[in-house]
């Protein structure tokens, strides 16, 4: 059984070299033909940019991106304001700004979030805001404050 293994493998041996057109310690003789070759295109691959990990235990916290975050009025320092200067009589928080778009009227020191861009209309600037209970509009930006009342 060993014997015909033997045989067999050498008999590849030998059939696999002349396939290949050499013999196991023969040289390739002068007068063989190139093998041809043709353009294999290639592909350009960009690496896909991985997102960031939550910090593992131990690691510090400057190894993980953080995401931040835009203002949300072109005057970054100012994130909320308080209806004042109107003499006591309150001010209309407007669904347009534009002095007729009356929605609701909110007493002096009501907190407002900006939540959007100041914006021209009617000849003066608004604030895009959202009062304590949740309505959004636009107040006239003479009848605000920045520092609490």
């Amino acid at each position: 059984m060993r014997l015909r293994y033997r045989l067999l493998v050498g008999a590849l041996l030998v059939v696999g070299s002349g396939a290949c057109g050499v013999l196991p310690g023969s040289q390739p003789a002068a007068t063989a033909v190139p093998p041809t070759t043709s353009a294999v295109p290639t592909v350009a691959v960009s690496p896909v940019p991985s997102k960031p990990t939550a910090a593992s235990p131990g690691s510090s916290p400057s190894a993980v991106a953080k995401p931040t975050a835009a203002p949300a009025t072109s005057n970054a320092a100012v994130e909320k304001v308080w209806v004042g200067n109107t003499d006591g009589e309150g001010v209309y928080l407007r669904k347009t700004p534009a002095m007729a778009d009356r929605i609701k009227a909110y007493p002096d020191k009501t907190l407002l979030v900006i939540i959007g861009a100041d914006e021209d209309g009617d000849g003066q600037s608004w604030h895009h805001v959202r009062a304590p209970d949740g309505v959004e509009g636009y107040v006239p930006v003479q009848y605000t404050v920045t520092t609490e009342p």
